[in-house]
């Protein structure tokens, strides 16, 4: 504490300075602090000047100098320690309290903590902009990044374990922009940039690896969003997945998609099925993806990655090409629309196993899914057409584990002959108690998958109850109350 005599001073104007306090304060990057400042909990805050450094009076402080003190009159720092502390009051601030941090767990690292990892700048590489642009890469793969977003005039960030933190890194300029896009795109590929603002595309390190690029104009500047591709594929134990994702798909012939929303690992998981017959089968496989992702060298399988925009011209041409190639297993990246849909579903039909995404939340949910791509006059020959290919649905969240780290809860559906009799007579809302009902045929609703993960000390149950389907239902069953899911 500073030694000035502060005793005039009114005591509701004084401020309470708290030593030992942590030199760098949530949302306050503390790098290259003096000896000796020291930070109150919750400062600096908006609006704040310079920061009290002990033995400066603080912007707007009275200091009075008293020229009759008593020169025997007990020092200000002797009282204080002597007085008892009066116990400070926690701060006013918008910042949720620990319980809600826990479960929103990224807000642990708030914009503004900047962190580094130690990294070398590669001298071989003359270009300053491409050599910052390769620490940018190294920092990412040192701190097992998942995402990387970059954008002019802002700091530069990385998603890891889902939340996102600042990277002290300097703010990417207009021109440094414009150079690292033009680097990592693939020149066939400019034309569309310049005239669409966007583009999506894969990139090639030498070094690191893989990235799958979206690159786009957000306020007439320049963006990145770049997905850090890990070379080693991972296997279904290693993931977490369940192994009836193996079995479905190792079918002859049929249908089997993956959903969830973005960021929910369906491509990891779809990749670690490709593996598993890579490694166990021989088979033809052709995948068809924007962009490749995951590499899949040849073991047991001929394996044939086709890039759209760089291999094939759309989905559709490269699924009706794949037709004529002999394949045993088609991937396609993403059901994106009514051509590919119908193109995927032709395939299936002709007797080759297609693995597929599509965007939604349930398993129960993907045949409506595909359906609203089609029109009403429609949907019922399509319906019935996805009642006799599909094999499998299967849906994840992704959630995060005890201890640290990610774990996919699933829940999965199978083309049984219930199910499938179902999607045939129209009555989709009905899937889901087929899946409650069908656990000997090895489906499992979200509630089992989080239920199961809780108590095998996975997840804790506030990460169940925030991720599950239905909240009432979980309690009951922490409680010992199961009941009957009804007639199907």
């Amino acid at each position: 504490m500073s030694s000035q005599n502060l005793e005039n001073q009114p005591a509701e104007a004084q401020p309470t300075y708290t030593e030992g306090q942590p030199e760098q304060v949530e949302g306050q990057y503390a790098e290259g602090q003096a000896e000796g400042e020291v930070y109150a909990e919750g400062q600096p805050t908006d609006g704040d000047t310079a920061p009290y450094v002990e033995g400066q009076p603080a912007e707007g402080e009275v200091v009075y100098e008293d020229s009759n003190a008593d020169p025997n009159a007990v020092p200000a720092d002797s009282a204080a320690e002597a007085a008892p502390v009066e116990e400070v009051s926690e701060p006013t601030s918008e910042e949720p309290p620990p319980e809600e941090k826990k479960k929103h767990f990224s807000l642990n690292f708030p914009a503004g903590m900047k962190e580094k990892t130690d990294t070398k700048a590669d001298i071989a590489i003359e270009d300053e902009d491409f050599r910052l642009f390769d620490e940018i890469i190294q920092d990412a793969v040192n701190t097992n990044c998942a995402d990387l977003h970059l954008k002019e005039d802002a700091p530069i960030h990385f998603r890891i374990s889902r939340g996102l933190r600042d990277r002290d890194f300097p703010i990417p300029t207009r021109r440094w922009m414009d150079k690292i896009i033009r680097m990592m795109i693939p020149p066939h590929q400019i034309p569309d940039l310049e005239k669409d603002r966007e583009a999506d595309f894969s990139y090639q390190n030498p070094k690191y690896g893989r990235f799958r690029v979206s690159a786009f104009s957000a306020c007439g500047k320049w963006a990145l969003a770049m997905r850090y591709i890990k070379s080693n594929i991972p296997n279904a134990k290693q993931l977490g997945i369940s192994p009836l994702c193996l079995t479905l798909a190792e079918a002859e012939r049929g249908l089997v998609l993956l959903a969830g929303i973005t960021g929910s690992g369906k491509s990891t998981t779809m990749g670690a099925m490709v593996q598993h017959l890579n490694v166990s089968y021989r088979k033809h496989i052709i995948t068809i993806e924007d962009p490749v992702e995951f590499i899949f060298p040849d073991d047991q399988c001929v394996i044939e990655q086709r890039e759209v925009g760089i291999d094939t011209m759309s989905f559709q041409r490269a699924l009706k090409s794949a037709l004529r190639e002999d394949p045993d297993v088609v991937l396609v990246g993403e059901m994106r629309d009514q051509i590919s849909i119908q193109a995927a579903v032709r395939a299936a039909d002709t007797g080759t196993m297609v693995l597929s995404t599509v965007h939604t939340t349930a398993a129960s949910t993907v045949p409506g899914r595909l359906l609203d791509f089609y029109p009403m006059e429609e949907r019922e020959s399509v319906r019935k057409s996805i009642s006799d290919v599909l094999r499998g649905a299967i849906a994840q969240r992704m959630c995060p584990k005890i201890g640290g780290g990610m774990v996919p809860a699933q829940e999965i559906m199978i083309g049984t002959p219930l199910v499938r009799q179902k999607i045939f007579d129209g009555e989709l809302n009905k899937l889901h108690a087929c899946i409650e009902v069908s656990k000997d045929d090895g489906m499992v609703t979200f509630n089992q998958c989080m239920y199961d993960l809780v108590e095998n000390g996975v997840i804790t149950k506030e990460v169940a109850f925030e991720k599950c389907s239905n909240k009432q239902q979980l309690a009951m069953w922490f409680q010992g109350i199961k009941l009957s899911s009804g007639i199907v």
